[in-house]
């Protein structure tokens, strides 16, 4: 494939991995990078599910099950080398001039 070209796949089977059957939701801290939602969720959160057939439950929420709704996430392709090479000198410089730490919700609003 080229880059812009549409691929088409097909997901002939999906579900977690034995013996990994688990999955994750969590919120970061507003001060982190949190930026979605931190209104309602200011501090960072977690809960690990476990999946039991097609029901999930979590430890860190006890007393709620449901319906796992796997999906996929995402699929796609890896960037052409140009582009790979442009994302890995931006990091660099960042780096450089001491943003290392920068937080994300910076870097896309700068």
């Amino acid at each position: 494939a080229q880059p812009g070209d549409l691929l088409v796949v097909e997901i002939c089977n999906l579900g977690p991995l034995p013996g990994d059957e688990w999955g994750f939701t969590a919120t970061f801290d507003r001060e982190n990078g949190g930026c979605f939602l931190t209104d309602h969720f200011p501090s960072a959160t977690k809960a690990i599910w476990y999946f039991e057939g097609i029901y999930a439950y979590s430890p860190h929420i006890p007393g709620v099950g449901f319906p796992a709704l796997i999906h996929s996430g995402l699929v796609g392709t890896a960037p052409p080398m140009e582009l790979l090479n442009i994302w890995n000198a931006r990091q660099r410089e960042l780096e450089e001039n001491g943003l290392k730490s920068m937080k994300l919700c910076e870097a896309l609003h700068q």
